[in-house]
């Protein structure tokens, strides 16, 4: 019997460019059902948890899943800004804790939020080093951007110039990081987090002054008694210093100040309810449920995951038949090698596992690829969700 395996084992590795065929086609077959539903229950999880965590999204009407992305994984999209005027009608009730939060901009290609510091407390967010944003222009690194990009408290990173060739944007805003959050395997790694206030900097909508004294003249735009007005575009980045800071100010009514969305606490299911349909109801802004969201998607999900199961039970079928088609061909090549070995009084079970052997090793070297190949898809796309 050993020597049956001896032999058999031999034979795969002789002819190894067949074996290889069979076991990438056994690979493929295994390999990618695994992937494909692995993948699922992990984003469905994800989701469906992520989700969970902020019971109510408000925003100005258009497309629902643009904002719940938006909101839920920092996705800078096109989505119709709205003010805090909603943010300052929600949190009148006093059943419900409103957040606003703005993500329309990037750091160093990262989602750079900016959001009310109650949002810290509701997820549990803590800074592993350092503190939480304090000040304006103050900015707390998410544990993945602190490690991909080795900053940590006491440095700094700057925001991504929006549009260069125009000279009405304003410039990068370099932020002091004051601190790195715990990890908490979910978006907020991968976010850089400042106050709300911090967005209208980066709007354009604040702004501070300096001492006329300090001003080069080359950045001179136009001169009054009163005010001397310096081109933004001459200016390679604004940063909020200790000294500047108390100058800055919004040159616009607070409650019509830009923001993505609000995110919404209610206190109970009786608030939930209330808050969502005054808010629906009024006509300008959509409050939306992301869970409900996210049951929807994944019934479109698994409606379409339905044709690629026949798709795989078909590519199967074809395995199976290329198997047992490589298999015949293979004894037919054998045939006089077999018939000596019967005429030396090898025994039938003897032939039958000598030429099975080569069938399978191709199926467990195949088998082991398959789930080798799904588990490093698994790990290199099931953080996909973060980046995308």
């Amino acid at each position: 019997m050993n020597g049956a395996f001896r032999l058999g084992w031999l034979y795969a590795i002789r002819h190894k460019w067949q074996t290889l065929i069979v076991s990438l086609c056994v690979a493929a077959t295994v390999g990618l059902p695994v992937a494909s539903e692995l993948l699922l229950a992990h984003y469905e999880r994800e989701l469906s948890t992520r989700a969970a965590s902020v019971p109510l999204v408000a925003g100005t009407k258009g497309s629902r899943f643009d904002l719940a992305f938006s909101s839920l994984y920092y996705r800078v999209l096109p989505i119709e800004p709205a003010t805090m005027a909603l943010t300052e009608e929600i949190a009148s009730d006093a059943d419900v804790i409103a957040v606003p939060m703005h993500a329309r901009f990037t750091a160093r290609s990262w989602p750079l939020v900016a959001i009310g510091a109650d949002y810290f407390d509701i997820r549990g967010l803590g800074a592993a080093e350092g503190t939480l944003p304090l000040m304006l222009g103050d900015a707390v690194l998410g544990a993945s951007v602190a490690e991909k990009l080795g900053i940590g408290v006491g440095g700094s990173i700057f925001s991504d110039q929006r549009d260069l060739y125009d000279l009405s944007v304003p410039p990068p805003l370099k932020m002091r990081v004051v601190g790195v959050l715990e990890r908490t395997g979910s978006a907020d790694d991968h976010a850089v987090f400042t106050d709300i206030a911090t967005a209208w900097v980066l709007e354009g909508m604040t702004h501070g002054h300096v001492d006329e004294a300090q001003v080069d003249e080359a950045m001179v735009m136009a001169r009054t008694p009163e005010h001397v007005a310096i081109s933004p575009s001459m200016s390679s980045y604004n940063e909020i210093t200790p000294e500047n800071i108390a100058s800055f100010h919004a040159h616009a009514d607070p409650a019509s100040l830009p923001i993505s969305g609000v995110l919404i606490y209610p206190k109970n299911a009786k608030a939930k309810t209330l808050v969502k349909a005054r808010i629906n109801n009024a006509g300008r802004y959509q409050a939306i449920e992301p869970g409900e969201l996210v049951e929807e998607l994944f019934d479109v999900v698994f409606r379409v995951k339905v044709v690629f199961d026949w798709l795989i039970v078909l590519m199967g079928g074809v395995t199976l038949l290329l198997v047992t088609l490589v298999s015949i061909l293979s004894t037919r090549l054998r045939q006089s090698e077999l018939e000596t070995l019967d005429r030396i009084g090898a025994s039938g079970v003897f032939r039958g596992l000598l030429v099975s052997m080569q069938l399978v090793l191709s199926i467990a070297v195949g088998v082991v690829i398959g789930l080798a190949g799904a588990g490093l898809a698994f790990v290199l796309l099931s953080g996909f969700i973060y980046t995308m």
